[in-house]
């Protein structure tokens, strides 16, 4: 992980700062940390990262969720070049289990109250991804990977980058597929739960002439999920059955960029969609099934009166979202057929400053108008002083929302689940002071936050008047208070990585006052490569994960039990030999020691697995 070095840009606004610039925290991956992990999917790749916390529901491609300094699961906004991708047919979440790195160049991990800046959602962060469009080379490459692995597992991935006169594009076609693992605690089942994934990335920028640029993106993802039923009569765990989950997501993107020749403004136009349709089926019928398709039209007008010692950049733009959501079953004791739509009109502004040639302000502002809900007002304000040419100080307080979710608002089975249009959007406030350092190859930084998260929405209310179940806003607040650190230091032949956070998470007030559940109090990792030769270099990675709390819901008349969670280490290791300048043979194995854990009551969590790759580059 890569932190805090001076001369790293990040997309710290509506444009790529200098990570000198930025008022906050910012964890960043580049292609070649990615390249050195061997990871196959992003949630094995954020674990490293300080103040995450993953919970997935046993092997490869099982529902993997991401908590950042304790937030809920869909108060992170994941974007993808620019295209939020949070499946708002399932709360606003995003499963990252699907998430394939074949494709990725660059991972930047924002902490804290993003939404001023980025949107709805980004309460708690945003994870924004960038994937290969072609504009590092100098001709065209080719790449070809072979896999082959434990648990039946396959791979394969063909990738294309390629310049030309007026523009670059890059191509990404990958497929993985497994047998997977039982994930079921319970003894006596054995079934695997096997995973198939095809993905499709492809970018293209086309350069008009010196004022007009067109930029083009496309991903596409379909897979398919064996997974487990819920034991409600004998165990209240995971057993064994004959479900299945097929799954789509389905983005599109065009970009304007309009740059007047020697004019102290620019704009930046797109348009884009993104679907995600779940399909859930037992014993080969229709259980369940979700579909949501948002459209996404935005401008942002760009003003940069910066000189060669002072920075003076502003953004201005509109937003315009509207999301069409579907929801179908089967028709027993209510009706979950229903098609609605939710839309949102966005104002926003952002500034980076210079107040002096060592001291920086942040500032970002939004407002959103919301078609269900009332609306909100998100902002964030920042400070960075760089005290030295090593130290960098900082310091914000921001606000960010998250709007109710479809099912909260119109409800699921008729009489069972029950909408509510009263609903009040989320909000969080974050306070944030820290410190970089960054010297001759060793960087670090050192923070503490504190958040109190208002009107959390309870989606398991009991309506007495129905009969049903509701969601409300819950009074008091949910505090969220921690410290994260990382530090990376680097040579010609080593790199090395830590991570440590801190994190007290409570809800509710008074003697009802509880500790958050799937939450560590402590979390860490660290990692490290080495090239033994020019043709020769390893990677070895240890994650902890400190203890932590579950609810389990056992058979009826039982009432639900608050479970602790054990901690555990994972360790991971890799190889790589160059057999000749366009080919290497990887091996890697996860768990090396092969520990059994679980993130999930009754969920067993990711078993030993061996995974031998042959790569050709021309």
């Amino acid at each position: 992980t890569n932190v805090a070095i001076e001369t790293m840009t990040v997309s710290g606004s509506h444009s790529a700062m200098p990570i000198a610039q930025l008022a906050g925290n910012v964890s960043v991956l580049t292609a070649a940390d990615i390249s050195r992990s061997q990871a196959t999917f992003v949630a094995d790749l954020l674990v490293q990262f300080a103040g995450v916390d993953i919970s997935t529901n046993g092997g490869v491609g099982q529902f993997a969720e991401l908590r950042l300094r304790g937030s809920e699961t869909n108060h992170i906004l994941v974007l993808i070049d620019g295209i939020a991708v949070n499946d708002q047919s399932q709360g606003g979440l995003v499963d990252l289990a699907h998430l394939s790195t074949q494709s990725i160049a660059r991972i930047e991990l924002y902490r804290g109250p993003q939404s001023a800046l980025w949107g709805d959602g980004a309460v708690g962060g945003v994870l924004n991804i960038t994937t290969v469009d072609g504009g590092d080379v100098d001709t065209s490459t080719h790449s070809l990977k072979l896999g082959v692995g434990q648990q039946a597992t396959q791979q394969i991935q063909y990738q294309h980058q390629a310049r030309f006169d007026k523009g670059h594009y890059g191509v990404t076609v990958s497929h993985v597929s497994t047998d997977g693992q039982n994930i079921s605690t319970v003894p006596g089942n054995i079934e695997k739960d096997g995973y198939d994934n095809t993905s499709i990335h492809s970018k293209l920028s086309y350069q008009i002439n010196a004022k007009h640029e067109l930029n083009a993106t496309v991903h596409y993802v379909d897979y398919k999920t064996a997974f487990d039923a819920t034991d409600f009569v004998t165990t209240g765990l995971p057993i064994d059955a004959n479900n299945v989950s097929y799954g789509q997501q389905q983005s599109a993107k065009l970009q304007w960029l309009f740059t007047p020749n020697q004019s102290h403004w620019s704009l930046n136009s797109s348009a884009n969609i993104h679907r995600n349709v779940v399909d859930n089926e037992s014993d080969g019928e229709l259980s369940s099934l979700t579909d949501a398709t948002t459209r996404t039209i935005s401008s942002i007008a760009q003003l940069d009166y910066s000189t060669q010692s002072l920075t003076r950049q502003y953004h201005v733009g509109v937003e315009l979202d509207e999301t069409d959501f579907e929801q179908r079953g089967p028709i027993d004791f209510g009706d979950p057929n229903q098609s609605q739509q939710i839309s949102s009109q966005s104002v926003f502004a952002d500034a980076v400053l210079s107040l002096t040639k060592n001291a920086f302000l942040n500032a970002s502002l939004r407002y959103t108008d919301n078609s269900e809900f009332d609306a909100a007002t998100d902002y964030r304000l920042g400070a960075n002083w760089r005290a030295t040419e090593a130290i960098t100080w900082f310091a914000s307080i921001g606000q960010g929302s998250k709007h109710p979710t479809f099912t909260e608002r119109f409800g699921f089975y008729a009489g069972s689940f029950i909408g509510n249009p009263d609903l009040q959007p989320e909000k969080a406030t974050t306070y944030e002071v820290g410190m970089r350092f960054a010297h001759q190859g060793f960087s670090s930084q050192l923070n503490v936050f504190s958040a109190q998260l208002e009107d959390e929405i309870n989606g398991f209310v009991y309506d007495a008047a129905t009969g049903g179940f509701t969601a409300d806003n819950i009074a008091g607040e949910s505090e969220r208070d921690g410290l994260e650190w990382e530090l990376s230091w680097s040579s010609a032949a080593l790199n090395l990585n830590a991570s440590y956070s801190y994190l007290d998470a409570t809800q509710g007030e008074g003697d009802s006052r509880s500790v958050e559940l799937r939450r560590a109090r402590h979390n860490g990792s660290v990692n490290a490569s080495y090239a033994w030769s020019d043709k020769v270099s390893t990677y070895l990675s240890g994650s902890y994960v400190g203890s932590k709390f579950d609810q389990f819901f056992p058979p009826w008349p039982q009432a639900s039990q608050i479970v602790p969670m054990r901690p555990y280490w994972l360790v991971n290791a890799n190889v790589s030999i160059a057999i000749t300048p366009k080919v290497t043979l990887s091996a890697k194995v996860d768990n090396v020691f092969n520990h059994q854990y679980q993130d999930i009551v009754g969920y067993r969590g990711l078993e030993r697995k061996a995974l031998v790759t042959l790569a050709y580059k021309w």
